[in-house]
């Protein structure tokens, strides 16, 4: 259970360097289609334990269709995108403006291709 968690705290960690600023708020997408796809995302963590509790606010972690589709639909709205090499392997991150990110895992630690989805949705106390 500890590499686990060790793992989940990189990546919590990690997704903290990503975040927006306050000063991103006002970027928030309150368009319907937006709105169904974070509410999608957000009931997809609950149902799935993707729900982390952290010292100034809660992120939210969805994964498998749900993440695809909001990840999809962030590049049809042409949301900043940029690549990374991390530790795990090599992500391609879309982010949501004012709240979070999507991203799909390309290829895992040892440089195998793979495609892998999630998205972070975090909300600040």
């Amino acid at each position: 259970m500890a590499p686990r968690f060790a793992f989940i705290l990189k990546i919590l960690l990690a997704s903290a360097v990503l975040l927006p600023g306050p000063a991103a708020l006002g970027q928030i997408s309150v368009r319907p289609d937006a709105l169904t796809h974070y509410s999608y995302c957000v009931s997809n963590a609950k149902d799935r334990n993707g729900v982390f509790l952290l010292d100034r606010g809660t992120l939210y972690r969805c994964t498998d269709d749900i993440a695809v589709s909001y990840f999809n639909y962030l590049g049809r709205q042409r949301a900043p995108e940029r690549r990374a090499v991390e530790a795990e392997g090599v992500f391609v991150y879309r982010m949501i403006p004012g709240i979070g990110k999507c991203w799909n895992k390309i290829e895992d630690a040892f440089g195998n291709p793979i495609s892998t989805y999630g998205c972070d949705i975090y909300i600040e106390l």
